[in-house]
């Protein structure tokens, strides 16, 4: 198993039914929805979502895998990762929900680098790919910061509460990501050196 996962921040872990109540408050949360496919989130709601969850096994094929996301210094979930695996085990699409109390504090940009990282190091994939609103700026510079490239637009491809709606198409090559990573750490010993 993949998991827990530790980064600065955060733990990244399977969700349990202790998750429950924070997970339903975020994403209930209208700022949260706004991009989401979802209007409200019940209490029922998450219910049937976690039914869904608990017997999955993380990298099947045609499966959604979310990954809870807890702060290390509290213990406190503050969102989610989401994985589609797909095209037998070669590709996944990724995702990510966090509530609105921590948005724009970097947790989304460190867990989803954390769950690239995984895709691509332990689980061999060869290509990522998101999709993401096109009016939803942040996550698009969140997914151009790792690295993602944005390879399409899908103009009112998608009829969203209530409005046909355009989606980017972005996407990440392991070589891609691996050759960034090379450079970053090239940089990070000129750094060293030069003090």
């Amino acid at each position: 198993m993949s998991f827990p996962l530790a980064t600065a921040r955060l733990v990244l872990r399977p969700f349990t039914r202790d998750d429950l109540a924070s997970f339903t408050a975020y994403r209930n949360h209208p700022e949260v929805a706004r991009y989401q496919g979802w209007s409200s989130y019940s209490f029922d709601d998450a219910l049937a979502f976690f039914a869904e969850q608990e017997p999955l096994a993380f990298d099947t094929d045609e499966t959604w895998f979310q990954i809870a996301a807890e702060r290390r210094t509290d213990g406190q979930l503050v969102g989610d990762v989401a994985v589609h695996f797909l095209d037998e085990g070669r590709q996944a699409e990724v995702g990510m929900t966090f509530d609105v109390e921590v948005q724009r504090q970097g947790y989304a940009r460190e867990a989803v680098a954390s769950v690239v990282e995984l895709l691509f190091e332990q689980h061999g994939k060869h290509r990522l790919v998101a999709t993401v609103d096109a009016l939803n700026a942040r996550a698009q510079r969140l997914l151009e910061h790792l690295g993602f490239r944005r390879e399409g637009m899908y103009r009112q491809n998608v009829f969203f509460k209530g409005a046909w709606g355009d989606e980017y198409a972005y996407a990440l090559l392991a070589s891609e990501w691996r050759e960034r990573r090379g450079q970053a750490g090239a940089a990070d010993m000129a750094a060293g050196e030069a003090r």
